[in-house]
């Protein structure tokens, strides 16, 4: 094939806030009706508290119509298409679009300052239109369940085991833990062996914080220093957990953290692993590992790779690990590649070897959510970008 398959690991989609009222239980109707006009409020203070809301209209202006394919499948098609892209993950989405699903069930998944039974009802709502948007093109959507399993583990194994029946691929869990159990708690050993023996893919998605005070010098700097951090948190409890050498085949993917950071992490990791003088009179937390941290990164991780890609993307790559990088486009988020997607995979691939370029946009991805090539190489032999792009002058 002398074009690209492109499976982006970075999508979001969402139904505009009134929209979910359809997905709710009847009994919730009154909360939701609610919370709906403090929802959209909320939703524009805090895009103004990031400084963002003028830099948004600016970008929405002349797309308008392109941004509904954020909740409009055929739009949606008509997008990829253009972007070259054959197949998609879908996280939900927040801001941008006005669209995150109802009772703090967004992207921000705190577990504080919110009603457990009215995020989990926000959460359905989302899973249930989620996974009938992907049941219209099962083959392009990639579904993910937001699964609220800090609250109690066996009503979060259920909404898992509901996900896998309709069809989705995989859950999005809260990066921030609070108060409640860490990760690496035994009592979530049924959600992962669930997710284990179904190949279920696990993530964490960047957004998720505590409260920031914007209006204090220097905030929105502290926010883009932090997030990360917040994002990957649950990867150390995992690692450290041993969560991955009990279960080697659990499938874990970070994304939209930026990629820079990621080396130096394994390598501290590495070195606290290895009980040095500085660290030995900590006591035993390793014995339950039986490789190097970095190792079960290796195995068992996976990066999503959007937003932030650039060239310090490229130059730690294979510091992370080629077969570990993926790459996504954020659709609809004005800080991904969408509208010039071509261009910019261009401008940060060419001239990087074919095998590389393979893995970082599709097979990697193909591996990590067992894909079926004879699916999708079709769609991109009618809509990838032309390989001969990409080959350095």
């Amino acid at each position: 094939m002398d074009r690209y398959l492109i499976v982006s690991t970075d999508g979001h989609a969402g139904l505009p806030m009134e929209g979910y009222r359809d997905y709710l239980e009847s009994k919730y109707f009154k909360a939701f009706d609610e919370m709906l006009p403090i929802q959209r409020e909320m939703t524009r203070k805090s895009e103004e508290l990031f400084l963002i809301s003028d830099f948004n209209d600016k970008w929405r202006q002349g797309i308008e119509e392109e941004l509904t394919g954020a909740w409009d499948g055929a739009m949606r098609n008509k997008i990829i298409d253009a972007d070259g892209v054959a197949a998609e993950v879908l996280f939900p989405d927040g801001i941008t679009e006005m669209n995150a699903p109802p009772f703090g069930a967004g992207l921000g998944l705190r577990p504080w300052g919110v009603d457990p039974e009215l995020q989990w009802a926000g959460a359905r709502a989302h899973n249930r239109w989620i996974a009938e948007f992907c049941k219209e093109d099962p083959v392009r959507r990639i579904g993910l369940a937001i699964v609220l399993m800090l609250y109690d583990v066996d009503e979060a194994l259920k909404e898992v085991k509901w996900a896998y029946d309709n069809g989705l691929r995989g859950i999005l869990i809260p990066a921030l833990m609070g108060d409640y159990d860490a990760y690496n708690h035994p009592k979530y050993y049924p959600i992962w062996e669930f997710c284990q023996e179904h190949k279920m893919v696990v993530h964490t998605h960047s957004g998720p914080s505590p409260d920031y005070d914007f209006n204090l010098p220097g905030a929105v700097g502290v926010y883009l220093t932090e997030f990360a951090w917040w994002a990957g948190r649950p990867l150390w409890y995992l690692i450290f957990g041993g969560v991955f050498e009990k279960f080697p085949n659990l499938k874990f993917v970070l994304t939209e953290v930026s990629e820079f950071w990621i080396p130096h992490l394994l390598e501290m990791m590495d070195v606290r692993a290895s009980v040095k003088h500085t660290s030995g009179k900590l006591g035993d937390f390793r014995s339950n590992l039986t490789m190097a941290p970095s190792e079960y990164f290796k195995r068992n991780c996976w990066v999503g790779a959007s937003a932030l890609f650039d060239e310090g993307s490229t130059a730690v790559r294979h510091e992370i690990g080629i077969k570990n990088v993926m790459w996504g486009t954020d659709y609809p988020h004005p800080e991904g590649s969408w509208p010039k997607t071509r261009e910019k995979l261009v401008t940060y691939f060419k001239g990087m070897p074919d095998t590389e370029i393979t893995q970082i946009l599709g097979s990697n991805a193909v591996d990590c959510y067992d894909l079926d090539y004879r699916e999708l190489n079709p769609i991109a032999e009618r809509i990838g970008p032309a390989k001969a792009d990409f080959v350095a002058n």
